[in-house]
């Protein structure tokens, strides 16, 4: 599979949707909610919001794939240059985000002959093909939501770069043109002085002015060379000893990805950080841009969340750190930071924090289901599928429904740094 591809085609669609355009094709179904919940909550400000994710370097495959039959899940990335922009009702333009080169990761999960698996409903015990079940059992009439297909689009989220190349390049090209425009006017004039002085002739004034030219543009281009020779590698090493310090905190976070998986497969020997991680980011962002948070499936915490209302952005800053674990009554309780920034909206201006949330997630002890979807559950009685998001009980028997039996559910979430 063309995993390359799969990413321009959901960047383009990504930054058409920002554009107030349509939902980008092959968004997962948890995706597009976390999507829908953060345009309503621009639009509540009569905000617009503008992303751009520019091509700013060579192609990579993927960084890392992860195989469950029958999913399996891909990280794609590739460098680009990630830009947020922000603009009031009538269009005036507000605030910028640009964290210039960084690297994009795609999230992309894939389900083995999915238009060629079969289904048997639990109500009525009819057996067809899946595709069958879009708009419910054909013999009884059972709901089945099909929401999500595949390949699709889990999650996404960027990496800065340590270093800028790109305008490393663009002050190294300006550079050049100015020195070689300073050299041909130095030699020029060299060259017509000279000429004038010896009483040469046309032809060797022409040859002699060339000569101070070549002379003097070499010169000077070897001189800023020299200098640039010598005076980057402590200018280098100043900046890397500057963006090392501000980006200690999710560089030490990243460093716990080992002792996380060890500790965690002992009780879900599927367990994958890159996934953990994908999941972490998403169910903050759902819960962030939630307006109904009480009845939230996602989130079973008492935490005074109201400080979220005005945020309208959440970017990855490219690490969870874990801090702990503990297991109660089979249920699994993973305690992490999640590095982000938030843009609010306060008073008609929007401003952008580096923050840090301490987050307690809590699941049963079971495999992972790479291709699980609170907006597709089925019900343990019946079998009927419905989204889960906002619902406890199933819409067709009455059964009681845990999220926390299926998937993670957050049920802390505290703001821990500013």
């Amino acid at each position: 599979m063309d995993y390359s591809q799969i990413r321009r085609k959901y960047t383009a669609e990504l930054t058409h949707f920002y554009q107030d355009g349509a939902f980008p094709q092959d968004s997962s179904a948890d995706l597009r909610f976390g999507l829908a919940c953060q345009r309503e909550r621009v639009r509540k400000f009569g905000l617009r919001m503008s992303k751009r994710f520019d091509n700013a370097g060579p192609e990579k495959e993927f960084v890392w794939q992860y195989q469950k039959h029958p999913y399996t899940y891909t990280v794609d990335s590739n460098f680009c240059n990630y830009v947020t922009e922000f603009y009031d009702g009538s269009g005036k333009y507000l605030s910028r985000s640009d964290l210039e080169e960084e690297t994009l990761y795609l999230g992309i999960l894939e389900k083995k002959d999915q238009g060629q698996e079969s289904c048997t409903c639990k109500n009525c015990g009819h057996r067809d093909l899946l595709s069958n079940f879009k708009s419910g059992c054909p013999m009884c009439g059972t709901t089945y939501e099909m929401v999500q297909s595949y390949p699709c689009v889990s999650g996404y989220y960027t990496r800065p770069t340590l270093l800028n190349k790109k305008v490393a390049k663009g002050a190294s090209k300006f550079l050049f043109l100015i020195f070689t425009v300073l050299g041909i006017f130095f030699g020029l004039v060299a060259g017509l002085s000279i000429s004038s002085e010896q009483g040469y002739s046309i032809g060797g004034t022409i040859a002699m002015t060339i000569f101070a030219i070549i002379i003097f543009t070499g010169g000077l281009l070897f001189f800023v060379f020299l200098f640039f020779l010598l005076m980057s590698g402590p200018l280098l090493a100043g900046k890397k000893i500057a963006q090392q310090t501000e980006v200690a905190p999710v560089q030490s976070a990243m460093r716990t990805k080992e002792r996380m998986e060890i500790d965690l497969k002992r009780y879900i020997p599927d367990f994958s950080y890159e996934f953990f991680e994908e999941k972490v980011i998403s169910l903050l962002r759902g819960i962030v841009f939630s307006d109904d948070r009480k009845k939230l499936t996602i989130y079973d915490g008492a935490d005074d969340l109201s400080f979220m209302d005005n945020i309208v952005d959440v970017e990855y800053r490219g690490a969870v750190e874990y801090v702990g674990h503990s297991v109660i009554n089979n249920i699994l309780r993973v305690s992490v930071k999640a590095y982000v920034v938030c843009a609010y909206y306060e008073n008609g201006y929007v401003f952008f924090r580096k923050q840090t949330f301490s987050m307690i997630l809590a699941k049963k002890v079971k495999e992972e289901d790479l291709g699980f979807t609170i907006h597709a559950v089925n019900c343990k009685k019946c079998s009927g599928s419905f989204d889960a998001i906002h619902v406890t009980t199933c819409p067709y028997c009455g059964a009681e429904y845990s999220l926390i039996e299926d998937n993670w559910v957050v049920s802390q979430v505290l703001l821990v740094q500013t």
